[in-house]
This record gives C-alpha cells, structure tokens and sequence, in this order.
C-alpha cells in the first residue's frame, strides 16, 4: 500500500482510485486490518498488476535478479 500511495501521492487519491475509504488503506498500510480479497483485486488494479503478483511477488527465473538489491540482471 505504501509503493501504490506513492505513486498515487495521497492516501486519499489511492483510496479514491481503489474506491475505498481511506481509513480502510491506511488500516492496512499501518497492519491494523488484514484487508479482503476485494481490496486486493483492487489494489491490484490501481498497479496494473494481477493479485498474485501483487501479493507474491513476479515469478521470474532464479538468475533474473540480484539477490542483494532485486535488480533485474541485464537491465540496461
């Protein structure tokens, strides 16, 4: 929630985006709420993103990233 807040600048703007109150993200953000898979899929639409990779990750080869920063290895 904190990379989607700042890439939307304002909690209030993601939560106007992800149609939710701000109480709501900021609950989850601040690990008071577990949030629900509604506010997943929508998070994940907010970062253009499916909901696996929102919440495990990209699924890349072993030898795609650096394992001390998570660079993409060969990125220019």
């Amino acid at each position: 929630m904190r990379h989607l807040r700042a890439a939307y600048g304002s909690w209030p703007c993601l939560a106007a985006v992800m149609g939710v109150s701000v109480n709501c993200i900021e609950g989850i953000a601040n690990g008071r709420d577990n949030g629900s898979i509604t506010t997943a899929q929508r998070a994940a639409m907010a970062a253009g993103v499916s909901v696996e990779q929102l919440l495990g990750g990209l699924a890349v080869a072993d030898g795609d990233l650096c394992p001390t920063c998570g660079a993409r290895r060969g990125a220019p």
